[in-house]
């Protein structure tokens, strides 16, 4: 299967990007609306009903895009309008699904270009993943048991590469269905935004009753 899309986006500035103001972050009042036009095209292949195989090429091409800039990459920021900003990327993903079991593998990678002065930062618009690769592998098990884990590596534009792996594990049936969840199992130590830690290794658990 082939498909293809075009769509147009437009984004008034929030209340906070015009106006809100602390000793590290700057509303501006003279912000203009976001406009963007985005293209993708794509195949869907199923080989046999084991297998799906999916591929996508986009671009999406921002005008006056709206986020926070300094002259230092740890500010403080004032909200500003990128005048160009353009993104190319491609999606891939396999999955096999085996008996009870699932296994996916996905692939993203993004390339993203700006009109950017030299020695400018941005909050938001240039922290994004270059490359990003997911493994995840579900089953049910016996006992009417299910597991799911997934690990993810990324490596975001000017940062190190860095993987994080949780595990999930649960009864699926039954009025009494204990659960535990693992997450970044591996405990890395990474930033999705900069200056904003995300959490270390953290064990969740639980029961759920099912009353009918």
């Amino acid at each position: 299967k082939f498909r293809a899309s075009v769509s147009r986006a437009y984004r008034l500035p929030t209340f906070t990007e015009l106006y809100y103001r602390d000793p590290a972050n700057q509303g501006n009042a003279a912000l203009l609306p976001e406009r963007a036009w985005s293209y993708e095209g794509g195949a869907d292949y199923r080989p046999s009903s084991l297998w799906r195989l999916q591929a996508t090429l986009f671009h999406r091409r921002d005008r006056n895009g709206i986020d926070y800039m300094s002259g230092s990459p740890n500010g403080p920021w004032a909200a500003r309008n990128i005048t160009s900003l353009n993104f190319t990327g491609v999606e891939t993903s396999a999955a096999l699904r085996w008996r009870a079991q699932v296994l996916e593998w996905s692939y993203t990678g993004l390339r993203g270009v700006s009109q950017l002065l030299p020695g400018v930062y941005t909050k938001y618009s240039f922290n994004y993943p270059v490359h990003s690769g997911v493994f995840s592998w579900t089953a049910n098990l016996p006992g009417s048991m299910t597991a799911r884990t997934r690990v993810g590596a990324v490596e975001r534009r000017g940062r190190g590469a860095y993987a994080v792996w949780d595990l999930y594990a649960a009864r699926a049936r039954g009025p009494v269905r204990p659960f535990v969840q693992f997450t970044n199992l591996s405990n890395t130590g990474y930033q999705e935004i900069l200056g904003v830690a995300m959490p270390g290794r953290a064990i969740v658990g639980g029961v759920e009753l099912v009353i009918r």
